[in-house]
């Protein structure tokens, strides 16, 4: 049974999400994604996978999910990644919306607190084709502290179509300085819920592509305490 359950998951995993498919992670992967890259759920999980992880959170009318949708991956290897390192993040994509403003945030608490640590703003994935995997660069600072358990967020605003957020969490383990601190702003959730920021469409509104609301993120430090080293003791002669 578990053989039949795993093969039915890794055929699923190997289409495109089809209930209002747009976009998400596909490495790192995403939280309790579908994908044969994923960690698998355990036999009385199946009913937990996400097969519509592609789709966004919200509107600037409602607000349908969290932002990271999820409060937990399926159990698993986390991928551990360094300081400094740049990672190839790969998108599985289905709409591109003619692009749209990607962030890119950290977060050591679970989603409580995010820094920013990377933008490409307007253009973003405007060049993805549809029905594809496709390559998005991110580097993690070299100053960022080591934790075992941090998230990673890719956020996207998109330029044409419904004015919606798209966020996509990932599950990663830092390997950096023990403990110390990561400056940034605070990311941008957009069109996300009435009491949010409205980012029209850019092609209607002439050009409008949220500037304003980007340029004025509040600044943010997240702080992480050194782990306390256990001290070996020789044994005695």
């Amino acid at each position: 049974m578990k053989l039949l359950i795993s093969t039915a998951f890794l055929a699923l995993s190997s289409f495109a999400v089809i209930a209002d498919a747009h976009i998400s992670f596909r490495y790192p992967c995403p939280r309790r994604g579908p994908y044969s890259e994923c960690p698998q759920p355990n036999d009385n999980q199946w009913d937990l996978v996400d097969y519509d992880v592609q789709s966004p959170l919200g509107t600037h009318d409602q607000i349908t999910d969290p932002i990271c949708k999820h409060p937990s991956s399926f159990a698993g290897v986390r991928p551990t990644f360094q300081a400094g390192q740049t990672i190839a993040a790969k998108m599985d994509v289905d709409v591109n919306h003619n692009g749209g403003s990607c962030q890119w945030a950290l977060s050591y608490d679970n989603g409580t607190t995010w820094v920013v640590i990377q933008d490409h703003f307007q253009d973003c994935l405007a060049t993805a084709p549809a029905g594809s995997t496709y390559t998005l660069p991110v580097t993690i600072p070299a100053n960022a502290p080591t934790g075992n358990n941090v998230i990673l967020n890719w956020i996207w605003n998109n330029n044409e179509g419904n004015r919606e957020l798209y966020s996509s969490c990932a599950d990663i383990v830092i390997q950096g300085t023990n403990g110390g601190s990561l400056s940034g702003v605070a990311p941008l959730f957009a069109n996300y819920g009435p009491s949010s920021p409205f980012i029209p469409e850019k092609a209607v509104s002439g050009g409008n592509w949220g500037q304003q609301y980007f340029a004025a993120r509040k600044p943010i430090t997240v702080t992480i305490p050194p782990t306390k080293l256990k001290r070996q003791i020789a044994p005695l002669k």
